[in-house]
């Protein structure tokens, strides 16, 4: 008698499906992250601005406390808006400030997100 080794075809098709079912979510996670990825960047660049406005506002605030705003465009689109303001901090013996920016920028969907950031400005000289 010969005996014959190998896969059956109803073997091979199951493994097949069940490489495709892998495979279709691998395609899937994938696209999940590069969504994920491209949202990292949009909010790490409004962070940036946020961050530099507050640097600005640091080495300002001692000589006025105003508030207002600011867009910052790429081409003829706007990328972010950035609000700030400043609040008294009366509890404080000496002059001290908290500062609010507030940043606003669009998401892949063409929805606006919303940020904000917080500090203290101390006045001592």
């Amino acid at each position: 008698m010969k005996r014959e080794q190998g896969f059956t075809i109803v073997e091979v098709i199951i493994a097949v499906l069940v490489l495709t079912v892998g495979i279709l979510g691998l395609v899937t996670s994938a696209a999940l992250v590069t969504r994920m990825i491209g949202r990292g960047q949009r909010s790490a660049v409004a962070a940036q601005y946020a961050q530099r406005r507050l640097e600005m506002l640091r080495a300002s605030g001692c000589k006025t406390q105003t508030g207002g705003s600011e867009v910052w465009w790429r081409g003829g689109t706007p990328v972010d808006s950035v609000s700030w303001t400043f609040t008294n901090m009366p509890a404080s013996p000496a002059k001290h400030w908290q500062v609010v920016v507030r940043s606003k920028y669009q998401t892949a969907l063409g929805k606006w997100r919303r940020d904000s950031t917080e500090t203290e400005i101390s006045c001592l000289f």
